[in-house]
């Protein structure tokens, strides 16, 4: 009994400690400054070769409190409270990685393994995923990212390609040449290599995707993994670009128009909440990913002073993105010169939408919000545009203008034009006396 006992303890043992890393864990066992869900609105798009003959760019979203923490993170003022906050839980470090897993043909035989989970390495910090496996596309705290996949599957006429057979002798891992399936691809030889080009008119890539939240304490990295978002495709059963027409974007909503702290150029910063619908953020992520017949949608931002100015466009964030967005007011402050504080500034918003072989159009603006403004002031150097006086306008040259010595030399560099003469003359006396010198010298010693 006590050798069983022993035996399963042995094996619990080996499954916990992992190369430094904990088996993942369900989003709920552990706290999260978000909410962790799949990634929403998945599309992908094969780019024509117009990057290497395989490169397909893939879109996704996320939701609103993983932009929102994002943002923390990369916002200079914001970041250290974010990291004083996952610390109060004991964790020293904690990151977002994006993942890509991908079928062909059908959406079973997928690559996922349990290495995806820790980066692609065993128990021995040997590495056992190839270049096939995309387990760290990066993101930021946008609501919409995207990336390149399926860019390069290595040299097939290099038999030490690692790309494309693999590695089994410094590592542990299969090459693209295992990951796809026999008669998906064709191989291509051109004048430096051979590659393997995918047949998209006769073939589907199906890509899927999820989330994995890396927690850092001392003892360990734990990974909390996402569902599995929605499935894309691309190629012979792959979805065409949606096109969206004028009337098809309802006006942004915005609300909490308020003054922070920052400034932009000596300007005051303004900062206000908006909510991206979902069919909103599906579209966009849609257009990102079409790189070759897609577009995007944008936010433009506009203030005014009520009664003393036109609406002005302000400079801040752009990218559709749900929570706070921060404009600078010096575009205004330009226009107005001066600007009391609090004088009423009303603000407004409209998306922009751009597209493929279409008409650029925008939404109806939101409803007008307003609040107290900041004093400002554009101040300008000060430039003359006055004429010299007419004492100094072609003023003939006076008796003082002239040389102090000789009365009628320009005076260069303030000393008389003879003075200059009686210097270059010691000049060239010295270099005679040091040549003849020299030339004696030179006698006495043959």
């Amino acid at each position: 009994m006590k050798r069983i006992t022993a035996f399963l303890m042995s094996i619990l043992l080996f499954i916990g400690i992992f190369a430094g890393y904990s088996p993942a864990k369900a989003a709920n066992d552990y706290w999260l400054p978000f909410e962790l869900t799949a990634p929403e609105h998945v599309s992908i798009t094969y780019l024509d070769g117009n990057d290497s003959a395989n490169t397909c760019q893939v879109a996704w979203s996320q939701n609103d409190s993983m932009s929102a923490w994002l943002d923390r993170m990369e916002d200079p003022d914001k970041h250290d409270a974010a990291i004083e906050e996952f610390e109060s839980h004991g964790y020293s470090d904690l990151w977002i990685t994006t993942q890509m897993d991908w079928s062909v043909d059908n959406q079973t035989d997928w690559h996922y393994n349990k290495y995806w989970d820790t980066e692609g390495y065993d128990e021995n910090w040997t590495m056992r995923l190839g270049d096939w496996a995309y387990t760290s596309l990066g993101h930021s705290s946008q609501k919409t990212n995207d990336a390149w996949v399926f860019r390069y599957m290595g040299d097939i006429s290099n038999p030490e390609d690692a790309s494309w057979y693999g590695d089994h002798e410094n590592a542990d891992y299969d090459g693209w040449k295992d990951a796809l399936p026999e008669g998906c691809y064709t191989i291509v030889k051109d004048d430096y290599s051979s590659y393997a080009k995918f047949d998209f008119e006769n073939h589907t890539l199906y890509v899927r995707m999820r989330f994995l939240v890396t927690i850092r304490t001392e003892e360990e990295d734990i990974t909390v993994p996402s569902d599995w978002s929605n499935v894309a495709a691309v190629g012979k059963a792959g979805v065409k670009t949606i096109v969206l027409k004028p009337g098809d974007i309802a006006a942004p909503k915005i609300s909490n128009l308020h003054m922070t702290s920052k400034e932009f150029n000596g300007f005051p910063i303004v900062a206000f909440n908006i909510e991206v619908p979902d069919e909103l953020s599906a579209a966009n992520t849609s257009l990102r990913a079409d790189y070759n017949r897609g577009g995007y949608i944008d936010i433009v931002v506009e203030a005014r002073v009520p009664g003393k100015s036109d609406w002005v466009g302000l400079q801040g964030d752009w990218e559709l993105t749900s929570g706070e967005l921060e404009y600078g007011l010096q575009n205004l402050a330009e226009v107005m010169g001066k600007v009391e504080k609090d004088t009423p500034i009303e603000l407004r918003a409209r998306y922009y939408c751009s597209q493929y072989d279409q008409e650029d159009f925008w939404s109806d603006y939101s409803e007008v919000i307003s609040f107290g403004s900041e004093e400002m002031e554009v101040k300008h150097e000060p430039t003359s545009t006055e004429a010299p006086s007419g004492d100094s306008v072609n003023k003939p040259a006076s008796k003082e203008d002239k040389c102090w010595l000789c009365g009628f030399c320009p005076c260069p560099l303030g000393l008389c034009i003879f003075i200059w003469l009686l210097i270059i003359i010691i000049i060239a006396v010295v270099v005679i006396i040091i040549i003849k010198k020299t030339k004696k010298d030179d006698n006495k010693n043959k």
